[in-house]
């Protein structure tokens, strides 16, 4: 009796520690690509920086503005990982084909359609109270953006399909490419060269389309002849709509993609409150918003991980599987995003100089704003990490509507209506909105973290995953 309960206790050790390494396998891929990906929108805000605090605030406004859309694309797509995860999990090739043919053709869509509301906010900004010199000067840029979106939501298409396989190298590829031709193009574009003007902003965005294009395209090129994503045809047949694939994408992904642009657009809006308190602190806001999506992209891959994993795990019917990687993806988020809170804490400084010229006549006021932004920022890392992951968790299993729910209260609710009271009403200034999305963070992850563990109960008893 003894013997079998000892080579028990041993299988299940070595079921955690496979669920461990497994999950660090595809989390460390994916984060490399993750921070090389935001790491194109880290390079537009250093080139902006470059150019001068003026074109910083500029595009740095003009980024939080269509930021919230593009993250709501993004909720909504990453949902193709699990639904492509659980069909791999089931054996329905088949599935996993119309899976990514209409990831393709909602993210195309959804690109078109979400270019009207980026290119309104041309005249949108200046009604919110922001500077119109400003907004003006962000133009161009905004347009380009908005156009570039379909280009954006491929790119993502292609990531997400591709790690659902477990193949993170094609991601990691497209980003690596991306990066490098946006950095070389900012260059060229941005800041002119031998026979190419000088084109400020606007160098910046077009440089950015190029970027994702070529992204794209050899990401596409990759999943179309290389194993095992050819071995579908993933590009047969694309002008034929599954209407009930389709369907399934936006019931399980439009709750999601509205809880990811609940939280963007919960620092996107923080930033045109910032607005009222000069450029300077809009700069500010600008670099310590990038930064803390630049520390994100690491729980953020933990998560995306998770979900993967999860929902291969869910799709067969594996609960003990589902349950343990649920811990294990918690443990590990909160492990990484402990560190991550010291290192902001102990570079802060440097982190700021990295964007800013010294050169700046407004060197000194964006450094004090920065200062306590990077500060707060520090604090609710592991509250941002842990509703991350917890999210992921309940995606994996595709329940998405109540988390989405709990998300826009929470962020809207508990961080922007708090951000607006310090500020505004206590007398806290810049640095109140900031302790309000701390706090909108704060309560978003206790409460899905809760429902984690409310659904890992009812598993638990029930003995299957039941799939929303």
């Amino acid at each position: 009796m003894s013997i079998k309960k000892s080579g028990f206790v041993n299988t299940l050790n070595v079921n955690w520690k496979l669920d461990f390494y497994s999950l660090i396998r595809l989390a460390i891929p994916l984060g490399i690509a993750q921070l090389i990906s935001i790491g194109i929108m880290t390079s537009d805000i250093w080139a902006m920086g470059r150019l001068g605090s003026f074109d910083l605030a500029a595009g740095g406004l003009a980024i939080r503005y269509y930021q919230p859309f593009y993250f709501f694309a993004l909720g909504m797509l990453v949902v193709i990982s699990s639904l492509t995860s659980q069909a791999l999990g089931a054996g329905d090739m088949t599935s996993v084909r119309r899976v990514f043919r209409q990831g393709m053709t909602v993210s195309i869509a959804f690109g078109l359609i979400l270019a009207l509301p980026i290119i309104s906010g041309i005249w949108l900004l200046p009604a919110l109270g922001q500077d119109e010199i400003l907004v003006n000067h962000a133009a161009p840029f905004l347009v380009i953006s908005a156009f570039t979106l379909p280009l954006m939501f491929l790119f993502l298409v292609m990531r997400f399909f591709s790690a659902a396989y477990g193949k993170p190298y094609v991601q990691l590829l497209g980003a690596i490419i991306a990066l490098s031709c946006n950095l070389v193009g900012n260059e060229l574009l941005a800041f002119g060269f031998i026979g190419v003007p000088e084109l400020g902003l606007i160098g910046i965005a077009l440089s950015t389309a190029i970027c994702f294009f070529i992204g794209t395209l050899s990401m596409a090129l990759i999943i179309g002849f290389r194993a095992p994503f050819n071995q579908i045809q993933p590009f047969r047949r694309l002008w034929v709509m599954d209407w009930q694939i389709t369907k399934k994408i936006l019931k399980v992904g439009t709750p999601n993609g509205v809880m990811v642009m609940s939280e963007t657009g919960m620092f996107a809006v923080a930033s045109i409150m910032m607005g009222v308190f000069g450029t300077a602190a809009l700069a500010a806001t600008a670099i310590a918003t990038q930064l803390a999506g630049i520390c994100f992209m690491i729980p953020l891959s933990i998560a995306q991980a998770s979900a993967i994993l999860i929902g291969r795990a869910a799709g067969s019917q594996d609960t003990k599987k589902v349950a343990r990687m649920s811990i294990i993806s918690l443990g590990l988020g909160i492990a990484v995003t402990s560190v991550m809170t010291l290192l902001i804490y102990l570079f802060h400084l440097p982190l700021i100089d990295i964007f800013l010229r010294q050169d700046d006549p407004l060197l000194l006021a964006v450094t004090n704003f920065a200062i306590p932004f990077l500060l707060i920022t520090a604090l609710f890392q592991l509250v941002d990490g842990t509703q991350a992951i917890a999210a992921s968790i309940l995606r994996g299993i595709n329940d998405t509507a109540i988390p989405a729910m709990i998300g826009f209260i929470c962020f809207w609710g508990g961080g922007l209506f708090t951000g607006y009271l310090l500020a505004f009403k206590v007398g806290l200034g810049p640095n109140g909105i900031w302790f309000g999305l701390a706090c909108g963070l704060t309560l978003a992850s206790i409460i899905l973290t809760a429902r984690c563990f409310q659904f890992l109960s009812k598993m638990k008893v029930s003995k299957k995953v039941v799939l929303g």
